[in-house]
């Protein structure tokens, strides 16, 4: 599949509020089958905090995050930067989120976009990336490994957040 002709470019300040609602549309879609309701609903609750949180790191710098548009309307984002993980070595990035709206999958703009983050990590000097996956989503377990993720399982964990229990492992890909 060639995909379609979106186009690619640093977020602005001002995309904060559209980034947060393509990522509440984005897990609501892919996690109602995989968390609980109550989870997915609430999410909505937090599109407020999400656009301050967006807003903050894309002004000063703290993380990168990039945008995919088709024509003026944006439909894709990610964001990436240096892995947080206490046993990373300095040459590992992180790919902390990549959230397209529903209506685009399966087009290829996330991997388009991948592909954009992914030479933005190699110029940083990354020489590898690791992402975090909740165990469940197939569409995104399928996505990492088409693209050259491999699990570590033996980075298995559960965090909970707002009383919802998110299994977790770590994948990594080497440039």
């Amino acid at each position: 599949m060639s995909g379609i002709d979106a186009t690619f470019r640093p977020a602005r300040i001002d995309d904060a509020p559209r980034l947060a609602q393509i990522y509440l549309q984005t897990w609501q879609a892919a996690y109602r089958d995989v968390l609980s309701q109550r989870y997915v609903v609430g999410l909505s609750a937090g599109v407020a905090r999400r656009t301050e949180v967006l807003g903050e790191a894309i002004a000063s710098g703290t993380l990168s995050i990039w945008v995919a548009e088709l024509g003026q309307t944006l439909v894709a984002w990610a964001s990436f930067g240096s892995s947080r993980d206490a046993d990373a070595s300095p040459e590992t990035g992180e790919l902390r989120a990549i959230n397209l709206l529903p209506d685009v999958w399966s087009r290829g703009i996330g991997r388009q976009l991948w592909q954009q983050v992914r030479q933005q990590l190699i110029n940083a000097g990354y020489d590898r990336t690791t992402v975090w996956v909740i165990q469940g989503n197939q569409r995104a377990l399928r996505f990492y490994e088409t693209k050259g993720f491999t699990p570590q399982p033996e980075t298995a964990m559960t965090v909970v957040e707002s009383h919802e229990p998110l299994p977790l492992v770590r994948y990594r890909i080497e440039f």
